[in-house]
């Protein structure tokens, strides 16, 4: 009986270990879709502030009261839908920024419902013409089914010279 007991317990574990493995799989798979959505996402408001698109920009964004906005200049520091909305008619209708992206590396986490975006870009000042080096980090939820950004800091790197 206690052979018996021992093989159940075996076969149990067993069970539990491949099971673990193919739930553990079904994640990483996961995560590369999500990547990719997350990607598009963030790509696709950078696109659409290229272009003065606020519609575009706010249908990527998440309405909630804890989105948060901080940009690259002092005193750009917005919570929630409606603060980042009218922030971001201003910066788009000006297109303050013409930005072409270097480097970019994203991550989900493994439930694939939350990603974290890190980015740095070289930019040109509209205004001055002055060429600086913006980084990025941005988070990004998923609801519903779309991915939406929920958090954003932008910085202009300083030289190291």
């Amino acid at each position: 009986m206690k052979k018996l007991a021992a093989q159940i317990l075996l076969a149990g574990a067993a069970v539990a270990s491949a099971g673990m493995f193919f739930v553990e799989a079904g994640q990483k798979l996961a995560v590369e879709p999500a990547k990719t959505q997350a990607k598009k996402t963030f790509d696709g408001i950078n696109q659409a502030y290229e272009k003065g698109d606020i519609d575009t920009m706010m249908n990527n964004i998440a309405s909630d009261a804890s989105l948060t906005i901080i940009g690259a200049e002092d005193g750009n520091y917005y919570v929630g839908y409606e603060n980042v909305k009218n922030s971001l008619k201003k910066a788009a209708a000006v297109r303050a920024y013409k930005c072409q992206m270097t480097e970019q590396s994203v991550n989900v986490n493994k439930s694939s419902d939350v990603a974290w975006i890190a980015q740095k870009s070289d930019c040109t000042m509209a205004k001055s013409g002055k060429k600086v080096t913006m980084r990025s980090t941005v988070v990004e939820v998923k609801k519903d089914g779309k991915w939406l950004l929920i958090q954003a800091h932008h910085s202009i790197g300083t030289p190291t010279e």
